[in-house]
């Protein structure tokens, strides 16, 4: 990252900017906003849905960005204003009962619903392997990953019924691909398709972090790549929150996260 070798971690600037991003980290941090990723992917997902199946061939279309980037910012309140401070949305904060997960998956179709502009009753189906994908993600986060700060390592805090959960996992991910082929979504399909690798190899080492961390971040940001196809412009709030969230964990703990990198550790 640019900003390391700006600012190395002993220097007097560093040491000064930390003190004013551990303050910022703790506002961060209360705000969840690390949330908004998965909030907004969701939401853009029911937008390209209804674009494809207005013209299956749409790609890079800039004439909807406003529309698009309103309806980010009305679930950026809820969440922040209403979600957030209820506990209803609060993946990776705890392992999830079986009536949270029923609850995050209620939000996660409101939030396809309210993206695609409420479909009529014949166009649900076209919902059905998105939700089946979100479900294979939510899974993954029942498996907590703390930081250790003062080895700045990631660690599972958490690996009960780990065989069930990452099979589980993955045939949901399965099933997304299968209904998203029926239903002639390429988009979903195709990203369903190259997920699929992160919770099988999941499965299969399951006492690695690092394919738990591959697990439940490159899914998402493989969702949200093929959503950028079609809308290009949800690149710029992706960028602008992944960049701010990796300065200010940078600047509070020296590390850099969110990140495309792994602990290679293994766990018992």
């Amino acid at each position: 990252m640019l900003i390391e070798k700006i600012f190395p971690q002993k220097s007097n600037s560093y040491i000064s900017l930390n003190n004013i991003f551990v303050k910022i980290g703790l506002k961060i941090d209360e705000i969840g906003l690390i949330q908004l990723f998965s909030l907004w992917t969701l939401t853009v997902s029911g937008l390209v849905l209804k674009m494809g199946l207005n013209d299956r061939y749409v790609y890079w279309e800039w004439n909807n960005w406003m529309i698009g980037l309103a309806k980010l910012l009305f679930v950026t309140l809820v969440f922040v204003f209403f979600l957030n401070p209820k506990k209803l949305w609060n993946i990776d904060s705890k392992k999830l009962s079986a009536n949270s997960i029923g609850i995050h998956m209620g939000i996660a179709l409101l939030c396809l619903l309210f993206g695609y502009s409420w479909p009529s009753l014949n166009h649900l189906i076209y919902l059905v392997p998105y939700l089946s994908a979100f479900y294979s993600g939510l899974l993954i986060f029942q498996f907590q990953i703390k930081l250790n700060i003062e080895k700045k390592t990631w660690h599972s805090t958490n690996w009960e019924n780990k065989g069930f959960i990452l099979f589980s996992s993955l045939l949901s991910m399965f099933i997304s691909v299968i209904i998203g082929i029926y239903v002639d979504d390429p988009i979903l399909s195709t990203s369903a398709i190259v997920s699929i690798p992160f919770p099988l190899i999941a499965l299969i080492w399951p006492n690695h972090v690092r394919h738990l961390q591959r697990a439940r971040f490159y899914p998402l940001f493989i969702f949200a790549m093929f959503l950028c196809v079609r809308v290009p412009w949800f690149l710029i709030p992706l960028i602008t929150l992944f960049i701010f969230l990796r300065m200010v964990n940078y600047f509070r703990f020296g590390i850099t996260h969110p990140s495309f990198g792994v602990d290679f550790t293994d766990e018992k």
